[in-house]
């Protein structure tokens, strides 16, 4: 079997047989972590004295302010498909403490450049990631993609080097996160975006650093321009050299049972100066 051939039954498995089959995340709800703090996700959100819509309002809250997470009470509240958590909060003076909806608070964040990243995961239902970029409590873009039904468990960020394609994007970066799947819970995926000089928000591409069904199982490598990927004999991986306002994907697929059985398919992504355009060896 090719290695596309394999790779495209996996990601069948990954995202088609789950749609015939009892979602484990239907009743999942994001959370935040207790002692933790969080930037506000909207603006002159109300901080009220008990977690109802109906309580008095202490005072407005800022976009892009931070809380700190006290405790989760036992209340929810669903707007828009979007449902979450009542939370008692800290405000970063920690002279008020009162409660919001966990909608209005990101679940992650990062600076870049001079502004900064606000990540909402708006639900399993919704299975949609949003954006908003900020400086100084000012909204300055902001977009969300569909992604698949997210988990809040794992998050993190690239920031890669932008200065490696021209004509060069304002700047390049990527976040990960949790997708559930009916494969060993979840697999990690990461989402690239770009900013143009506005700081306009363009989504990119996608990957999946691994994931396995056992027996097949597979992973993947990215290389950009002026960096090697090492060759490999145990896994019969060949030296990949990058190319010039490229991303190569570059995919192993395996099985756990047959330790001679390695397939590597190749895609290109180049860059254009507003995108990369996918090219399949």
């Amino acid at each position: 079997m090719s290695a596309y051939s394999t790779y495209v039954i996996l990601l069948i498995v990954l995202f088609v047989s789950p749609l015939f089959s009892e979602n484990h995340w239907d009743d999942y709800i994001a959370e935040k972590n207790i002692g933790s703090t969080y930037h506000v996700f909207g603006d002159n959100v109300n901080l009220r004295e008990s977690g109802n819509l109906n309580a008095k309002v202490i005072q407005k809250l800022k976009l892009g302010q931070t809380v700190k997470i006290l405790s989760k009470m036992n209340q929810t509240l669903e707007q828009n498909s979007v449902k979450e958590y009542w939370y008692q909060v800290q405000t970063e003076s920690g002279s008020d403490i009162g409660y919001v909806w966990g909608g209005f608070i990101s679940d992650y964040s990062f600076p870049i450049k001079d502004a900064l990243v606000l990540c909402k995961n708006l639900g399993v239902k919704t299975r949609k990631l949003e954006l908003k970029i900020i400086r100084d409590s000012n909204l300055i873009s902001q977009g969300s993609w569909e992604v698949g039904p997210m988990s809040n468990e794992t998050w993190d960020n690239t920031i890669y080097d932008e200065k490696r394609f021209s004509p060069r994007p304002n700047a390049l970066f990527a976040i990960k996160f949790l997708i559930f799947s009916e494969i060993e819970y979840g697999y990690s995926n990461e989402q690239l975006f770009t900013f143009d000089q506005n700081f306009k928000i363009q989504p990119q591409f996608s990957w999946n650093p691994g994931a396995c069904d056992p027996p097949a199982c597979s992973e993947s490598w990215l290389i950009f321009p002026k960096d090697t990927l090492p060759e490999d004999k145990k896994i019969m991986r060949k030296s990949i050299l990058g190319k010039e306002n490229t991303i190569i994907e570059l995919m192993h697929s395996f099985d756990i049972d047959e330790p001679n059985q390695h397939d590597y398919y190749q895609s290109e992504y180049l860059w254009n100066g507003q995108n990369f355009q996918k090219k399949e060896n």
